[in-house]
């Protein structure tokens, strides 16, 4: 969605990052306490961080030709991060993120040997449903930040058993079951979206499938935090813990990159160096999560296969996608 040219898309976005930058900062004010800062010190810094912020939105809400350029949902997640970061906040939901991570590790065992009494197209869609299970921890959108703000969200279980029914809203599963379940990709990129059960509930999950078949797995997280993703140094210092609970996943094929960037979502004309050539020779891409999958990239087309997994929680986005909330996306290309 182009912002300076789409007036309701504008209009929509603009108000709802204005409203939503006061989660942010209440979070981060709460993080910077508990690391030892002062109260007032730590709203003090909030207080100017929402008043540039403010500023910043509602200019480009009022003159959006004065922006000069192309303004996406991305642009705005720029312009958000910038802001926090200059101001401070760097990480506004780690303490968020780690508590999802604890709440959520204890079950990655349980989830791997339930996929596992599975096989061949039950067992593949198994795991795609645990995808669009563990991403409805997002806190970048307002219908699933709402069920976790409060730390009392809804079970990965609960989520899965309660997904709409296929077809979904875009549901290629049987092409991807087609193609992947008699053969396997040589090397696969997995973007990896949430912290919680979407990393380890479902993103783990999918690369344990495809890594212990042989595939050489590229697991591509950010280089710097935004929302509740996983960064590349989340995964790094959780890794050891994935590896205490399941040893397998030692010797499995999986190689953690940083993508260089800091968004939820991604142009893939950003991405490192690192990982352009980590990438080579790739036969698949994952790009799972609402901001990655849906939000940019959906229609992308790759030299090789391409899979947009996501559940949509956001009302303009699903209406856009010709859906509702809570729909799924199964994009295989």
């Amino acid at each position: 969605m182009d912002l300076a040219v789409d007036g309701e898309a504008r209009d929509y976005w603009v108000r709802f990052f204005l409203k939503h930058i006061e989660t942010l900062l209440g979070l981060g004010v709460e993080a910077s306490i508990r690391r030892g800062e002062g109260l007032h010190d730590a709203r003090r810094r909030a207080e100017g961080c929402r008043v540039e912020f403010g500023e910043r939105f509602e200019s480009f809400l009022e003159s959006p030709e004065a922006s000069g350029d192309r303004v996406t949902i991305l642009t705005l997640d720029a312009w958000r991060d910038e802001i926090l970061r200059r101001h401070g906040f760097v990480d506004c939901m780690i303490d968020l993120k780690a508590r999802e991570n604890e709440k959520t590790l204890p079950l990655l065992a349980e989830v791997c040997a339930e996929v596992d009494r599975h096989e061949g197209v039950d067992q593949l869609l198994a795991i795609v449903q645990g995808v669009f299970a563990g991403n409805l921890f997002d806190m970048g959108a307002k219908a699933s930040a709402e069920k976790f703000i409060d730390g009392r969200g809804p079970s990965f279980f609960e989520t899965r058993s309660s997904l709409r029914p296929r077809p979904w809203l875009i549901d290629d599963f049987d092409k991807l079951a087609s193609r992947w379940l008699g053969c396997r990709p040589k090397k696969m990129v997995y973007f990896i979206d949430n912290a919680g059960s979407d990393f380890l509930l479902g993103a783990l999950v999918m690369m344990r499938w495809f890594a212990g078949r042989g595939t050489e797995v590229v697991m591509a997280a950010n280089e710097r935090p935004t929302l509740n993703d996983m960064t590349v140094h989340d995964v790094l210092s959780i890794w050891p813990r994935v590896v205490g609970l399941m040893p397998e996943f030692a010797s499995l094929p999986i190689r953690i990159v940083s993508t260089g960037t800091g968004e939820p979502l991604i142009d893939l004309l950003g991405v490192s160096n690192e990982l352009n050539a980590a990438s080579a020779g790739a036969e698949l891409v994952v790009l799972e999560g609402m901001g990655r999958g849906v939000e940019s990239n959906l229609n992308a087309r790759f030299r090789c296969d391409a899979l947009n997994l996501a559940m949509i929680k956001d009302d303009l986005i699903a209406r856009r996608c010709g859906g509702v909330v809570f729909d799924c996306v199964c994009r295989f290309r």
